[in-house]
């Protein structure tokens, strides 16, 4: 366990594509505790004529977190919005990747899920807030 950070609550967030229902932007969130910042991991759809790249970004408010989260996904498109529980993340940030968290996805993670869900600001900040305050240090 060494190697690892203990339990850490990470929230994944699909955009649904309101023309196709399948799924356009994939991101994952964190809050890391030690360093007071969230941690942002997303990707959009890849296609046969266009792939994406992976992106990592990190931010310390959350009303700046939600404000790029509702530039990134369409307003008239809808989100899954599922919380998982991952025990098995590094403890270096950096090597928390898109490609680690969509590889380690797994119903065993999942704490909670809401789909398609209109993507409202308030809400959205609550659970930022939630991803800040609940925390696993051991």
């Amino acid at each position: 366990m060494s190697g690892f950070l203990p339990d850490c609550l990470v929230l994944k967030i699909e955009e649904i594509e309101a023309d196709t229902g399948k799924i356009d932007t994939t991101i994952y969130i964190i809050y890391d505790k030690k360093n007071h910042k969230y941690l942002i991991r997303g990707q959009r759809k890849c296609t046969p004529n266009h792939q994406s790249c992976t992106y990592s970004f990190e931010c310390e408010f959350g009303h700046e977190l939600a404000d790029f989260i509702q530039y990134v996904i369409c307003p008239y498109n809808k989100v899954n919005e599922i919380l998982y529980n991952y025990d098995n993340l590094p403890k270096d940030p950096n090597k928390i990747s898109f490609e680690f968290l969509n590889e380690n996805d797994h119903g065993d993670y999942e704490i909670s899920g809401y789909n398609n869900k209109k993507l409202k600001k308030v809400r959205l900040l609550r659970n930022l807030s939630m991803l800040k305050s609940i925390y696993n240090f051991y």
